[in-house]
């Protein structure tokens, strides 16, 4: 055999091999995952309920607010140990109206605009900075604007919390309304299977920024949002600061912390989220980086060598999609979301297609605008800049 295609065979190996481990991994740690995620009644973790402030930053979102605020007034946790946090962040429609027309008989809930830039806090990073300093909680659970949550996610969450612990990453799913949000749906679930899996041998990646628990400690051990260089996703960077000043992380996978967002309607958009999702990740450590772009990277090697040898890697390449699948539909069974069993048998089509086009929209000099901001920066993810 040629070496040139000794050495794409190999690395079709170590890719494949790559998520076999995750699959074999995850299927046979089955029953001590499931007693992470089905946590005991609350009420019997937590002795007494702790100050919670629930922080969200809201921009243009009068087509979403209204569910995120009715769904986190069907918490159950007592008001009178719950704050809600809603900064608006210069919204151009009628987000405010809508807010302050919802919160005006809920004592528990605040509304707050935004005026001025705190530090270093650039968009969302400084309506967070700002309602840190107002709340009054032990700690902050962080959602956003176009989320909604399930009635038990404070205690969920809380109850996940242990010594020396100063972050926690719960997961999100999109709203499942047609064959392509259900195809993001299992890629997300996937992602975040992964993320857990990682988390559970002490790799820490990173929390969505929409499904985030900080302790107050850990979070003003940071110096805050204000003292954080502008991000394109202030998510993975306050996760970094808290890990790296010696805080515990917990990685959450379960129905019962699953927290609901809207999928992206279209490749324009989904393309877009992902190029701002792939420079967050050039900014976290080198060994979450490398678990991050390694897939990218070995497709266009892979794609390559079924040209030269369109034999063996075409049976290389079927091997590690048949695996993954396998891989995402455990996922989706621990999740209990029957409804997308029937799209895991497509997810192996979308995963490399997707993913391709990710690849080619990340290297093209493309701005990437967010909730109608720009977002400059380098392709190391090093530098960024928020513009209106």
């Amino acid at each position: 055999m040629p070496r040139h295609n000794r050495n794409t065979l190999a690395l079709q190996m170590a890719f494949l091999t790559f998520f076999a481990q995750n699959a074999i991994c995850f299927s046979l740690r089955k029953a001590r995952f499931l007693k992470l995620t089905s946590f005991p009644h609350p009420q019997i973790r937590i002795p007494r309920f702790h100050m919670v402030s629930i922080l969200i930053a809201a921009r243009n979102e009068e087509g979403n607010i209204l569910s995120c605020l009715q769904s986190l007034a069907r918490i159950s946790y007592p008001a009178e140990e719950l704050e809600i946090l809603i900064g608006d962040d210069n919204s151009t429609d009628n987000t405010a109206a809508i807010v302050q027309a919802f919160v005006q008989d809920k004592p528990h809930f605040r509304y707050q605009k935004i005026t001025r830039n705190l530090g270093l806090a650039r968009g969302k990073a400084n309506v967070l900075a700002h309602l840190a300093r107002a709340a009054r909680g032990e700690f902050f659970l962080i959602t956003d604007a176009d989320t909604t949550v399930p009635p038990g996610w404070v205690q969920t969450m809380l109850a996940a919390v242990g010594p020396g612990v100063g972050v926690l990453g719960g997961m999100t799913v999109p709203h499942i309304t047609s064959l392509w949000t259900a195809l993001q749906a299992v890629d997300w679930i996937q992602a975040f299977g992964c993320i857990h899996l990682l988390g559970r041998f002490g790799v820490p990646i990173s929390a969505a920024g929409n499904n985030m628990l900080l302790t107050r400690e850990a979070y003003e051990a940071t110096g805050g949002y204000e003292n954080l260089p502008p991000s394109v996703s202030e998510d993975h960077q306050m996760f970094g600061e808290v890990t790296g000043r010696g805080y515990g992380f917990r990685q959450l996978f379960g129905p019962g912390i699953a927290v609901e967002t809207g999928a992206m309607p279209g490749l324009s958009g989904l393309m877009t989220q992902r190029k701002r999702w792939m420079n967050a990740a050039l900014q976290t450590p080198w060994p979450v980086r490398l678990l991050t772009v390694l897939p990218l990277a070995l497709l266009p090697v892979m794609l390559a060598s079924v040209l030269s040898n369109p034999a063996g890697s075409l049976s290389a390449w079927t091997l590690l999609l048949a695996v993954q699948a396998v891989f995402a539909l455990v996922c989706v069974s621990l999740l209990k979301t029957k409804k997308l069993y029937k799209y895991v048998l497509l997810y192996p089509v979308y995963f490399p297609l997707s993913t391709f086009a990710t690849l080619i929209h990340f290297l093209l000099p493309t701005p990437v605008r967010w909730k109608g901001r720009m977002l400059k920066y380098d392709l190391r993810g090093a530098k960024c800049e928020l513009g209106d």
